[in-house]
């Protein structure tokens, strides 16, 4: 019986584990598509790692799939939206953006997020925003145009075409983590990580044909492979796997944090593997978007305290 505090203990760790891995996954996955972006297409890139990823995942969600069918039909419009979201949507732009960007911004871009799926919450569900989330969003947003400006903010205010894809990449993605909380619980999980995969691959297919005839080949390779089976087996099969079961140990609210970890991940493979500077207006935004985070989160010694204390 003493050993199973110590037991409990060690096995809280295993979701944090969890979901480590799975956002250093897709921080790898941002990373590596900019080392590789001047050979390899964005939505060759996008297409072949959603393929690898359905290949990957079917044994695992078929049966779920196959349950929850009827289900799908009484819900086919929503489940058609995510998957054009979550899977060919959000991916495809982050590529398209990562071929005239640093990784290094994109990245940083991503811990705007949270705050994003606050907005989409307020124009698409009409849940206002408290005063406190107002003053995280415009905090965070101040951080955000510094980057996507590279720090002409007041001087020479310009916006990066790339850094505008990348941020409407992320809106994208939020409006996905928004709507897909209007799913029937029981569509949730395996079904629909099935669904919108399978989905998605079959949605970017034709402007991947259109990008192979009018643009560029997707070329055959020891790298082209290499990056896809990484990106579909671990960015998108293990990556997702290791992320949902995190969400089922520790629910949404506390996995969700863990999504700041891939601009952590993401600079330092940056500079590690491409060879990337950090630039002051890069640190300065870091800053503004950290605040933000931190107005988000901060919770009222109140409510946290025993009125004894």
């Amino acid at each position: 019986m003493a050993d199973q505090p110590q037991h409990t203990q060690s096995l809280a760790w295993f979701p944090i584990l969890l979901a480590t891995i799975a956002t250093m996954s897709w921080a790898g996955n941002i990373t590596l598509a900019k080392l590789v972006n001047a050979n390899i297409p964005p939505l060759g890139l996008s297409f072949w790692r959603w393929a690898v990823a359905a290949v990957v995942l079917l044994p695992f969600v078929y049966k779920p799939m196959k349950d929850k069918w009827p289900l799908f039909k009484q819900h086919f419009r929503l489940v058609l939206l995510l998957a054009l979201l979550g899977v060919a949507g959000y991916n495809s732009l982050v590529y398209i953006a990562l071929e005239n960007t640093l990784s290094t911004n994109v990245v940083i871009l991503q811990s705007a997020s949270p705050l994003m799926i606050l907005l989409v919450q307020f124009f698409l569900l009409k849940q206002a925003a408290t005063l406190k989330q107002t003053l995280a969003i415009l905090t965070s947003a101040i951080g955000v145009l510094l980057i996507i400006t590279k720090g002409q903010l007041v001087t020479d205010f310009a916006i990066g075409n790339s850094e505008l894809i990348a941020l409407f990449g992320i809106l994208v993605w939020a409006t996905y983590s928004v709507l897909v909380q209007k799913l029937p619980d029981a569509l949730k999980g395996l079904p629909i990580l099935g669904y919108t995969v399978c989905l998605g691959v079959v949605m970017i297919l034709p402007f991947y044909v259109a990008e192979s005839v009018l643009y560029e080949t997707m070329p055959i390779s020891p790298q082209s492979i290499a990056i896809s089976l990484y990106t579909g087996v671990f960015a998108s099969g293990i990556a997702f796997w290791c992320w949902n079961t995190a969400l089922m140990r520790m629910g949404a609210a506390t996995t969700g944090q863990f999504m700041h970890l891939i601009p952590v991940f993401g600079l330092v493979f940056s500079m590690l593997l491409l060879g990337e500077r950090m630039e002051t207006y890069h640190y300065v935004g870091i800053a503004f978007i950290v605040s933000g985070l931190v107005i988000a989160n901060i919770r009222r010694r109140a409510t946290q305290e025993s009125p004894s204390s």
